[in-house]
């Protein structure tokens, strides 16, 4: 009888250590939700590319969850990668750039979100002259990036 008790009071243990667990994990889960302190909006957080023939214009940027921005840009005299961060400023996305050790900060830019796509509004003139930078779209894969991106 002893060992049938103990049997019973094991899995009892058991049990009840199973949903205390689970019950903290539950309790827990909402707070995990909260501790997301991103203050960039996930709606805008992703990359955006130019869609155009290889020989116009191009311009990628790519906008992450932690604030960091990635800009590579082709205004004809080959391309140029640039690293900064983003915030969102109104109704505007502008994108600060790190300061280059080799030369001078390249000038902020901003952009204007239109469903899905990022229009350039301030752009460094001296890069890209009389040329507007062209709009980008926003989710292509990785496939698509590569082959429009080395396939020039």
């Amino acid at each position: 009888m002893p060992c049938d008790e103990m049997g019973l009071l094991g899995k009892s243990a058991n049990s009840v250590l199973r949903i205390l667990l689970a019950s903290a994990i539950v309790s827990l889960s909402p707070l995990a939700a909260l501790a997301n302190n991103s203050t960039h909006p996930s709606s805008l957080v992703g990359t955006y590319i130019t869609r155009a023939p290889k020989t116009a214009p191009t311009m990628t940027v790519s906008l992450g969850e932690d604030g960091t921005a990635t800009v590579t840009q082709d205004a004809g005299q080959g391309s140029i990668t640039s690293f900064g961060h983003w915030q969102e400023n109104g109704t505007q996305v502008k994108v600060t750039f790190d300061a280059d050790v080799d030369g001078p900060q390249q000038p902020t830019m901003v952009f204007q979100p239109l469903h899905n796509k990022l229009q350039p509004v301030t752009w460094d003139h001296q890069a890209w002259g009389t040329t507007q930078p062209p709009t980008m779209t926003k989710g292509y894969k990785v496939k698509y990036l590569f082959w429009s991106t080395t396939m020039r």
